[in-house]
């Protein structure tokens, strides 16, 4: 999902990981909805918030996370299809040129705290990354990563029983790579042939060329021959569109399946080769050295780096996604300007709402996202806001869980669905503190419309004493969930907490736009603070 927190290339998995959202129109007045009446607060901050989002702006215009640039270290990502474009010939007659061999040691470091990814997703990376390799394998390299046997048991559990909550083309992304892997581990004849008969037709039933291109290279690699029928029925129509109409991956996919590549898809393809993403710049460059002529001269050299120890560094380009956006439009409701949208922002989300291809696991959250700012963003906004009726949070919160937990209670909290039957402990501390963890599990539950349960797992807690303890440690997320949290348990909270509370959240804005807030003081200002001081200031 390109817009989500986890942005990546196709088959990366994805998860709807929004915070937990509050309703609009309670926060722009200042009245708690979950009782205790209105409160006198002070004047706050914020009448400029609107304007200086612009310094969360992200190149595909969506808010970042933080102001501060990410996407100078390496990482494993980019070192996989940085790898394999560097090695891709830039001619018929010209042979690649030579790349640093990688350090197994720098790899291993990487896959070990990388932990974003799940091990089989890293184990993906790594054997993307050591294709071609002559000094090192896989194996030793997860193996010294401390990884191997968890990935190989997640991509052998997966190919076996598919994750049920997945799209139909996230999971055929899905089984394509972690097959991909078991045979880079030598662990592939553990894979049933049934399992591989399912992978085979399914690939043939999908539409979209990229996760198809990616099940049919996986399945060859095994000696099953896979056949796109679907994804090539309307490839001629497809690939003779304006260079802009197709996604140039699934472009270069479409190529790449046909097998042969013309003169308008080398042309709508060219322009890939400088884009941000490796794994974008690797598929436009494989279809374009695919048979390629003499007469079409060179291509030109790959503008990615590779380090001397092997590895490639992520992108430079600062793209935002829809995870912070969401925390961005929270923020502006609950400072009441949410009408003061920035412009660039709602044109994005329009965009994206009206965009065909726009990954499926990224229309809840478009949906959220739009019905927060009051925004009518189109069909893919419209069916999201349909599968957020849909979703249904596990009957019992674990830890293994609680990403799909929290995705289905905020979407049912956004769109006001109702307290769906959930059960959920939580740990006390030995001075009946709440652990941060827990206070934010205590508001979605609230938010979600569960509040007499929320309400017992708050008993015997002075929340209140947490949220001033976290505002002066340094710690304003922890501050915000404690505050809703004693709102929801109807908690007494004294005028004295409210007056103090601008000053306290003086330290925590940022020097250069003061209407922006970091979760502690001195750090970059970030999305999800600005929304949780917002959240206090409401």
């Amino acid at each position: 999902m390109k817009n989500s927190l986890l942005q990546g290339g196709t088959g990366r998995r994805n998860r709807v990981l929004a915070a937990v959202a509050v309703t609009a129109a309670a926060a722009a007045l200042g009245v708690s909805m979950f009782g205790g009446g209105t409160v006198d607060r002070p004047d706050r901050p914020g009448g400029d918030l609107a304007e200086q989002l612009d310094a969360l702006r992200g190149a595909n215009d969506l808010v970042r996370a933080t102001t501060e640039d990410v996407g100078r270290d390496p990482a494993l990502y980019p070192t996989a299809y940085g790898r394999l474009e560097a090695a891709l010939p830039t001619s018929s007659s010209r042979s690649a040129e030579p790349i640093p061999q990688i350090r197994p040691r720098a790899l291993a470091d990487l896959a070990r705290t990388e932990l974003l990814d799940t091990p089989a997703w890293r184990a993906h990376y790594v054997c993307l990354s050591l294709t071609g390799a002559r000094k090192a394998d896989a194996a030793t390299v997860l193996q010294r990563a401390g990884i191997r046997e968890k990935a190989e048991n997640e991509a052998l559990a997966y190919l076996r029983a598919p994750d049920k909550e997945d799209d139909a083309l996230t999971s055929l992304a899905t089984r394509a790579a972690f097959l991909q892997t078991l045979t880079c581990l030598g662990r592939d004849d553990e894979v049933s042939r049934a399992g591989l008969d399912r992978l085979a037709a399914d690939t043939e039933r999908a539409a979209e060329p990229v996760p198809v291109l990616y099940a049919v290279d996986a399945l060859r690699s095994v000696g099953v021959r896979a056949h796109a029928a679907r994804a090539l029925r309307d490839a001629d129509e497809l690939l003779k569109t304006d260079c802009s109409r197709l996604d140039p991956m699934q472009r270069g996919a479409l190529a790449l399946l046909r097998g042969r590549v013309a003169e308008h898809t080398r042309s709508c393809l060219l322009p890939a080769l400088k884009d941000s993403d490796t794994q974008t710049r690797w598929v436009a460059r494989r279809a374009l050295t695919l048979g390629a002529a003499k007469s079409s001269g060179p291509l030109p050299a790959p503008v990615g780096s590779i380090r001397a120890d092997g590895l490639v560094a992520k992108s430079p380009a600062q793209l935002g996604t829809l995870t912070a956006t969401y925390n961005a439009a929270r923020a502006l409701t609950a400072s009441a300007q949410q009408e003061q949208a920035p412009d660039w922002l709602t044109k994005r989300l329009k965009q994206l709402g009206s965009d065909p291809e726009l990954d499926p696991s990224d229309r809840v959250l478009l949906a959220m996202t739009c019905h927060r700012l009051t925004l009518a963003c189109g069909p893919q906004a419209d069916k999201g806001v349909k599968e957020a009726a849909a979703l249904t949070p596990p009957a019992r919160l674990t830890t293994e869980n609680q990403r799909s937990w929290y995705g289905a209670m905020a979407a049912r909290a956004e769109f006001r669905l109702g307290c769906r039957r959930t059960s959920v402990e939580l740990p006390k501390e030995e001075d009946s503190t709440l652990s941060s963890r827990s206070l934010h599990i205590v508001v979605v539950l609230a938010d979600a419309g569960c509040a007499a349960q929320a309400q017992r797992l708050t008993e015997g807690t002075d929340l209140v004493a947490q949220a001033r303890k976290a505002l002066r440690e340094g710690n304003v997320l922890t501050a915000s969930d404690a505050v809703q949290a004693a709102l929801a348990s109807d908690q007494n909270i004294p005028q004295s907490l409210w007056d103090e509370i601008p000053g306290l959240l003086e330290r925590y804005r940022d020097a250069k736009y003061p209407d922006l807030y970091a979760v502690s003081p001195g750090v970059a200002a970030s999305a999800d603070a600005t929304r949780a001081a917002y959240y206090l200031l409401a």
